[in-house]
């Protein structure tokens, strides 16, 4: 089944650990020329996409464009806790600790 994959983020993940085409391609077993089609079309194989998240270590679900695509994976917890933190709210994230300490503050007077 071919997927069609957010080439935006393909290339920001592999220029975020400054990996060469063909280093992506050593670390995840797929030919050279696949890579270059890949972040050229959006469109892989299941494994192909597998593979490369695997190199990344996130979830094939975090670089598909379809969501009727998406492939139910088990998340580790690396990847449980960047969604987390990508989707976090900062404001009410803020607010919840100012809360806090000021409860931790007077609980300790």
């Amino acid at each position: 089944m071919e997927m069609q994959l957010d080439v935006q983020k393909l290339k920001k993940l592999r220029e975020s650990k400054a990996w060469s085409q063909s280093h992506l391609a050593d670390v995840s077993g797929i030919s050279l020329r696949t890579i270059q089609r890949i972040e050229k079309s959006g469109i892989a194989s299941q494994e192909s996409a597998q593979s490369i998240c695997s190199a990344y270590d996130i979830l094939v679900t975090d670089i598909i464009v379809n969501e009727d695509m998406k492939v139910n994976i088990e998340p580790t917890f690396l990847s449980a806790a960047r969604y987390k933190v990508e989707h976090m709210n900062i404001k009410a994230t803020i607010l919840s600790f100012f809360i806090a300490f000021i409860i931790a503050y007077f609980w300790s007077i």
